[in-house]
Parts: structure tokens; sequence; C-alpha cells
């Protein structure tokens, strides 16, 4: 028997700035395989499908946004093996049967929705004895705990393993906090951490690191959503690093809440945690209060400037279309940007997402636009949201943030202060390797692909412009003058231009007719918008059921509506 997984994702350059991870998914699930099975692993990525050999089973995994690809690649494979079964897991399946859509993924023969370590392996028995056409079509899993999970299959990736910028390590899953708009911590058993081994952990790093792997994003959903595992973890990888002298950069996710840990942070830091994904989401107190970001809500601008005193560098989450954002919001946000010097930055709309208290809210005030063929998928200026903001508004408030953020003079401002957030601190800490925005290794992954290398083209004519060669130069100077007080700054100076020059392809020719963006009426009782946020009797019965804190993020979020609506009447 033999069994194919195929990584078909809906590739976006503009979220990956064209490099490639390994795909961590593939080699894990791979660990769960039967030894008596032959198994191939195929990322679409890099190799035509068309080059794929036969298989009994083609397993594929994604998100939401990959449907066509992955669809696309199926529909490939299914000519030249029709006879092959099609499987098809991970968060798209759980997303779409939260919408009522699974009929879309009608394609594939069977649907596994949520974790797959325990439903794979037992459907590859039933396939071996040849019962498996008893099983329903739809196989589900309890939560697979971390601690029994398997080490990846690094035999299976060594023969690609130059093919990609860094390699994927999971750490955890879950996360403890109580975002409104999130489909994470909605996930059976996810409003908690699920944190692996921390042995296991260190021997995958140190797998890696054997085959000249330096670059790792650190998969989780909160790297410190278990603070004592996070320090647990610290501890373990610099007494890797001291023992191998391992030179690794590292980028994860996790909450700006760890500005309050010092020691954490410092330790961090010497590891060669260099770019972190912080959702910032809003820099509106009370648009943070609807989503219940109530860590975000005391000391935002503290926390960042402490972050970045440490030497970190912040890809924040940022999104327009909160009830309780104000006319302001995106002059407020530029600000922001500047006085914090924030480096990064690509804002979105909020939308709602399936399974999410938003999503409810939004359903039950008659503001969700529900879509009868087409599933939701996240993209940056389109949602599935009546918002409360004029339309108008939205569109060209966002058209001139583009505008503005892409003015070489403000460009040239955020990052000054990001210098000097860095330089003047006694936080401050290097990592000896080029980080994990590295030009060279970037520049080695463009090579040989078309696409990539237009896109760097046009990265590099928009910056000969005078106006930005100027600026270019400035902030070159800048990171030389003081790279002895603060070493390691030209990871900085090179991230600052990938975002830069990200936000001026991404949205060059954009107009008005380019966003899907839609208001309510004018006949909208906005009175009613806190009663809409109360969840009902059963809503409350599924939340207990599966770990979600339901009713203490509607709380939040119906005291900041209620101080809209309030706000409003008056």
């Amino acid at each position: 028997m033999k069994i194919t997984f195929v990584h078909s994702p809906e590739d976006y350059y503009d979220q990956n700035y064209g490099t490639q991870f390994v795909p961590l998914w593939a080699y894990y699930l791979a660990a769960y395989v039967p030894s008596q099975w032959d198994i191939e692993i195929v990322d679409c990525r890099l190799e035509e499908i068309n080059r794929c050999g036969p298989a009994d089973i083609f397993a594929f995994s994604g998100i939401n946004q990959d449907l066509g690809a992955m669809t696309q690649t199926m529909e490939k494979l299914k000519k030249r093996f029709p006879k092959a079964t099609y499987l098809l897991g991970g968060p798209i399946t759980w997303s779409f049967e939260k919408e009522g859509k699974l009929k879309l993924l009608g394609a594939f023969d069977y649907l596994f929705i949520l974790d797959g370590e325990t439903s794979l392996p037992e459907f590859l028995g039933h396939y071996e004895n040849g019962t498996h056409h008893k099983l329903d079509r739809i196989l589900r899993a309890p939560r697979h705990p971390l601690l029994k999970a398997k080490k990846i299959r690094f035999d299976l990736m060594d023969q690609k393993k130059h093919s990609y910028y860094g390699a994927v390590v999971e750490a955890s899953r879950g996360c403890p906090f109580l975002c409104e708009f999130c489909d994470i911590r909605v996930l059976p058993g996810n409003n908690q951490t699920n944190a692996k081994d921390i042995g296991l952990f260190i021997e995958e790093m140190d797998e890696c690191y054997k085959r000249g792997i330096t670059k790792f994003q650190i998969a989780c959903d909160n790297f410190i959503g278990d603070t004592q595992w996070a320090i647990a973890c610290c501890d373990a990888l610099l007494e890797w690093k001291n023992r191998t002298g391992a030179n690794v950069s590292l980028f994860t996710w996790l909450t700006i809440n760890i500005y309050k840990m010092p020691k954490l942070m410092t330790k961090m830091r010497q590891i060669g945690f260099s770019i972190l994904f912080i959702g910032i989401e809003s820099v509106n107190r009370n648009s943070l209060l609807e989503t219940a970001k109530v860590q975000n809500m005391n000391a935002l601008e503290e926390a960042v400037m402490t972050l970045y005193s440490y030497g970190f560098i912040i890809a924040p989450g940022l999104i327009f279309g909160f009830d309780s954002d104000t006319e302001n919001v995106f002059q407020e946000t530029l600000d922001f940007l500047v006085e914090t010097g924030t480096i990064g930055g690509d804002p979105s709309f909020l939308m709602a997402l399936a399974g999410t208290p938003l999503y409810a809210r939004m359903k039950k005030s008659g503001r969700l636009i529900e879509r009868k063929d087409v599933a939701i998928e996240r993209k940056k200026v389109t949602t599935n949201i009546l918002y409360l903001q004029d339309r108008e508004f939205l569109v060209s408030g966002f058209l001139k943030f583009v505008k503005d953020f892409s003015r070489p003079s403000y460009q040239y401002r955020r990052f000054k202060k990001n210098v000097e957030l860095m330089v003047d601190s006694p936080n401050f800490i290097p990592i000896k390797t080029g980080g994990y925005a590295s030009p060279l290794p970037y520049l080695k992954s463009q090579i040989g692909n078309a696409k990539n290398m237009s896109m760097m083209f046009q990265r590099i004519f928009y910056l000969l412009r005078p106006d930005c060669f100027w600026v270019v130069c400035k902030a070159g100077y800048l990171a030389a003058k003081n790279s002895r007080k603060a070493p390691g700054l030209f990871t900085n100076f090179f991230y600052w231009l990938y975002v830069w020059t990200n936000m001026v392809l991404k949205y060059k020719g954009f107009t008005p007719q380019d966003f899907d963006l839609n208001s309510v009426g004018s006949d909208f009782d906005r009175a009613q918008l806190a009663a809409a946020g109360i969840p009902s009797a059963a809503e409350r019965d599924e939340s207990l059921k599966e770990g979600v804190k339901i009713d203490v993020q509607q709380r939040y979020t119906q005291q900041a509506l209620q101080q809209l609506v309030n706000n409003e009447i008056r």
C-alpha cells in the first residue's frame, strides 16, 4: 500500500515574500502511517503534480483559501489515478462544517475533521482490511495530546531539505485568551494550551539543525499560552544552543503580555528569537474591549516599545472594521506605527469566521453576509460583515492609509524610531545570526523562480526612485552607524524594506471597485447591538462542553457595545 501526502496551497507571494517553508503537516502525519505503507510527499510549490507516481491514497490538507488549488491538483491526479482514494483534512474541514458547506468538499472521498493523529491510522487500517467502505465519509477525532506526539519523518524530508528557506517545528496548540473573532480558541479543547514534550521539541530542532536548517517557524497558537512551559522550553533551548553551538533565528506567534516577562524575553533573544507575530488588532481601546482583547488594552504602546527595546521585530496583526472604530481609526493607526517604531504591518478588515462568537453575533443581528455556494476566505479587503461604518469611508480611508503608509518620509520615521528604541535601551540583546529576515538566504530562494524574481526586481526598481533611494540610503547609514551599539540592525533594515515594498506592490493600482465591503442600511437599529452578543442557552452549553470561555468574552463584548450605544444615543 502507498499513501501520498499532497501539499497544494494557494501560495500568496505577499504573505511569504517568496520564501518556502517545510510543510510540517505532511512530515508529521507521515509518522502516524503504519510501517508497512510506502509514503511519498509532494509539495506542489516545488514540483509538478504530473510527475507524481501512483498511490492507493492521496491525502490533502489546507485552509479555506486552498480549496481551489487543492481541487485543481486533485482533478489532475484523478485523471491519472481514478481508482485511488482522496482524503482531505486540516482546518478547512472544520471551518466548512461550521459554516454548513461540507457539500463544497464533495470531490474528496473522505473528510477528516480536527486532529488526524488517531483517525488517519485507524482509516488506513480499515483500508488495508477492505472495510473502509463501511465508514462514514466524515471522520472525526478528539483533541490529540501533544505530549504523545511522534517525531516528524526527517528521513522523508532529507530529499528536499535544500529547497526550503527554513523549517517549521510545532511547540503547542491552543490559546487561553478570548478574542471574539478568533477561530482557534473555539476548537474543542483549544481554549487551553496543549504543549509538546520539551525533549521531543528539542530533538526535532536538533534534527533540523543537523541538516543545515537555521531559520525556524515555531508553530503554535500562542507560545506563552502556558507560561511555565514556555520558560522551561526556553531553558532547554538555551542548553541545546550552548551545547551544540547552534546559531538559529526563530519566528513565533504569541500575545502582547510577554512584555511583562523580562527574564523570558532575555532568554528568547539569547536563543535567537527574531520576529514575533502579535495580534495588535486595534489602537482603539473600546475596539479591543469589544473583541475581548483585554490583554492589549491598558499599556499597548508601552508593551510594543518594550519588546523593541530587547531587539524583537513585531509582525503586528491589524484589523479595521470593529463596531467601535471611530472616524480617526486610520490616522490613529498610522500615528501608532510611527510612535512605537513598528516596522511591520499589513492591515485587513474584520471578518466573521465560522464557529466564532463574532460569527454568531453577526448572524443574530442580521449583519452576516452569507454566500450560498462560496465558503469564507480570509482576504484583506473583503468581508462577510455589514459594517456600522459607511463603505465609502472605509474604502477611502484604507486607500489613504496605504498611500500615507507608503510615503518614503513616513517609512523613514518608522525605521528611525525603531532604531532609537534599541540603541538607547539597556535591555537590547543582539542575536549572532543574520536574523530570520536575512537577505542572502532570501535572494537564494528567489533564484530559479520567475515570479519571485519578477517581484524582487519590482521591489528594487521601486526603491531606486529618487525619493525612495534617498530614504533607503539614510536608513542604511543609520543602521550602519548604530550597528556597534545594536548589532544585527540590518535584519530590521531588510525586514522594513520587505514590508514597505510589499505594501506598495500589493495595493498598486487598487481602486474602490476592488473592495468587497458593505455597510448596514440607514434603518439598522443600533440600540440592539449589545443584545446580539448574548449567547443562547444552547450556545452556552456547547461552549462549556468544548471548553470555550464564551460567557467571559461575551461580558467584555457587551460592555463595549453598550458604551458605543450610549454614546450614539446621546
